[in-house]
């Protein structure tokens, strides 16, 4: 796990890395592997993508526009706990409003969209306070809410979760 906290550029590279790796994943679905249901229980690669598309633009959301508070504690306290679930090989299960409609998906549209949260994502680091706490928007492990620097590196392990996701839908295709 990470020890110190990263600098604004080096958060901005992981953004970018992420980004990069989740849209180079998807791209290489045809729109038929895109909305194919891989085994039971599933979601198919198209309704992942839309998942991570939902859930960071519920967060952008608050980021530029949400009630913030300071805070005493670190404005990191909270990325190993964050770490620790997204790198857990434990199924977890999305909130309702997270949950992706039904296929068919559109890989260009899904890659537009994971572009502008993308570019979203840098304009936060780059504009607003990192340390100051979202107090509108909740994270149940950690009872007063995360930082935006927090949010952000939630952003990142989802996405990295589920590109890895993405890789396992694909050999089972």
């Amino acid at each position: 796990m990470d020890t110190k906290p990263w600098t604004q550029q080096e958060l901005i590279n992981e953004i970018e890395t992420t980004h990069r790796n989740f849209n180079k994943t998807l791209s290489n679905f045809s729109e038929k592997e895109l909305n194919t249901v891989p085994f039971e229980g599933s979601w198919t690669a198209g309704q992942v993508a839309e998942h991570i598309t939902k859930s960071n633009g519920g967060i952008l959301q608050q980021l530029s526009n949400g009630k913030t508070e300071s805070t005493n504690r670190p404005y990191d306290e909270q990325v190993s706990v964050i770490q620790n679930i997204f790198r857990s090989k434990d199924k977890m299960k999305s909130a309702l409003p997270l949950e992706p409609e039904q296929p068919p998906h559109n890989v260009e549209d899904l890659l537009k969209n994971l572009k502008q949260q993308k570019e979203s994502q840098i304009e936060v680091i780059k504009n607003y306070d990192l340390k100051a706490l979202i107090s509108e928007l909740e994270f149940p492990p950690s009872p007063d809410g995360l930082t935006r620097y927090e949010w952000l590196h939630l952003m990142i392990e989802h996405a990295q979760r589920h590109s890895k996701q993405l890789e396992n839908i694909q050999k089972k295709l």
